[in-house]
């Protein structure tokens, strides 16, 4: 089985029942020995995978093996079936895209990539709601995680504990065209003199890496000079070749001259 924290404190589990038959749970966590509500699914043997969006209380399941995704809506510690996603192949597993790159213009309000094991890639399932009026549906897109941590590591290091910084969808989809995130600092502000001495160490590299780079250069181009050079030798070398050739040519012809007029 698998487990989601719910944003109202309870838990929500995926697996199978007494029965073998696929469910999901709900539990209070102060007592787990009874369950406050057990919703059946079907049958199948495959595992569930669920995904939980806290900011709409909804939760999609997906199923190793199932070629669909179902969704489900949570209020007031009930679970409630709401509509299914179909399509005719199998699916491996499933991967759910952030908030921050949902299409509000088409109102996406989840993405799922599905594993598609028999055609060996991966399918891109927007799940939208249908609607008439093209304006931003403020009731789709409420104010969620932003990008900005709510704890920096020397808190959390310390036990300290808080929400997630909340901002409105279109500040983060705004800080997401922009490719602008999250910047991690130092609470401290960093030591000065060790700051310095890094500064002073890049500096020093960026001027080894300079002077390597020019005695690259001046070799490459001391061998561009040979190899003229060697080309130019190469030359000469040919033609002293064929004179000497002709040399030769015109050594044997003397000779024979001379053979003829003795005779």
């Amino acid at each position: 089985s698998r487990l989601r924290m719910l944003k109202d404190g309870n838990i929500l589990t995926a697996g199978f029942s007494s029965m073998s038959s696929r469910c999901l749970r709900l539990y209070d966590p102060r007592n787990l020995t009874t369950k406050l509500e057990e919703l059946p699914i079907d049958s199948a043997t495959g595992s569930l995978f669920p995904y939980y969006d806290p900011d709409l209380n909804l939760v999609y399941i997906a199923g190793k093996g199932d070629a669909n995704i179902k969704f489900f809506e949570l209020d007031g510690g009930s679970v409630y079936y709401l509509n299914q996603y179909n399509s005719g192949d199998a699916q491996r597993g499933i991967g759910m895209m952030p908030k921050r790159g949902l299409d509000s213009n088409i109102n996406e309000v989840a993405r799922a990539y599905k594993l598609n094991v028999a055609k060996k890639l991966v399918n891109v399932i927007p799940l939208k709601v249908s609607r008439q009026s093209k304006s931003f549906a403020e009731d789709l897109y409420v104010d969620t995680a932003g990008y900005t941590p709510a704890l920096t590591a020397e808190q959390f290091i310390a036990g300290e504990n808080s929400l997630p910084k909340i901002v409105s969808f279109l500040e983060l989809r705004a800080a997401n065209s922009t490719s602008k995130g999250f910047t991690a600092s130092n609470s401290n502000g960093g030591d000065p003199k060790e700051v310095e001495t890094l500064k002073a160490e890049i500096a020093a590299l960026k001027a080894a890496v300079s002077e390597k780079a020019a005695t690259i250069e001046a070799k490459s181009s001391r061998i561009e000079e040979l190899e003229a050079e060697n080309k130019d030798l190469s030359e000469e070398l040919d033609k002293v070749k064929d004179e000497i050739a002709e040399l030769q040519k015109r050594k044997k012809y003397r000779l024979r001259l001379c053979v003829d007029t003795t005779a």
